[in-house]
């Protein structure tokens, strides 16, 4: 009887490959840039042969994107886990979980960054296919928050980019404040109170005069200070 086209192991066998691929392209990327990071540099990362990173990914620009679009895929799965909390909780959490993701996935948002920043080749479709749907989604929430008294009124787009702009540039910074600051910034003592940080940043400013005190209340200590 001849060997089963694809077998439960052999499937487990090619999903780590392909995470592993994945990975060495992102480190490599972020420390090299695009035309510094060859094939044959990430293939030995990945530790693999060259013709088997092929096989995964049949050009260099198709893994540059996947590569991209896992990140993106990361930061809208945190969107989705907490988008159904009430206002106040589901945004402090999703600040959290943006955070935690962000100093775990340094050259994940550089890469990322980097793209946005130069207005990069692949930047159309991921905005199309995938940041604009998230923007849209994100607004809407907001949007109705503000319908319910809970946020102050304004362009939800303000509030989105606040959330990113106050999450992930801190950890553009790493390198920087590693040589002004007697602190590691990403120890986790200091990655959880840059979150805090930024939860009351964000919290006080959108929270509507009218609302339950209780509700800010909720979201804050959910999290202890």
């Amino acid at each position: 009887m001849g060997a089963l086209a694809s077998s439960p192991r052999s499937t487990l066998n090619g999903e780590e490959t392909r995470r592993r691929i994945l990975d060495a392209a992102e480190g490599l990327f972020a420390e090299r840039g695009y035309a510094g990071a060859t094939t044959r540099d990430i293939a030995r990362r990945a530790g693999i042969q060259k013709r088997m990173l092929f096989y995964y990914f049949a050009r260099k620009e198709t893994l540059y994107r996947a590569v991209l679009e896992r990140v993106i895929a990361g930061m809208v799965a945190i969107h989705e886990q907490f988008r159904e909390d009430p206002g106040p909780l589901g945004l402090a959490e999703a600040v959290d979980g943006v955070v935690l993701f962000a100093s775990q996935r340094l050259d994940a948002m550089k890469l990322l960054l980097r793209e946005i920043i130069d207005d990069g080749p692949h930047l159309p479709v991921l905005a199309r296919e995938h940041l604009g749907p998230l923007f849209a989604r994100g607004a809407a929430e907001v949007e109705r928050n503000v319908m319910r008294g809970v946020f102050r009124p304004g362009d939800p787009m303000h509030v989105l980019v606040s959330v990113g702009g106050l999450s992930l540039f801190y950890f553009l910074m790493v390198p920087l404040l590693r040589r002004i600051w007697d602190r590691d910034p990403l120890a986790a003592d200091t990655v959880v109170e840059r979150a805090a940080a930024v939860r009351e940043l964000l919290l006080g400013g959108l929270m509507a005069s009218t609302t339950d005190e209780g509700a800010t209340r909720c979201a804050h200590d959910s999290f202890g200070d």
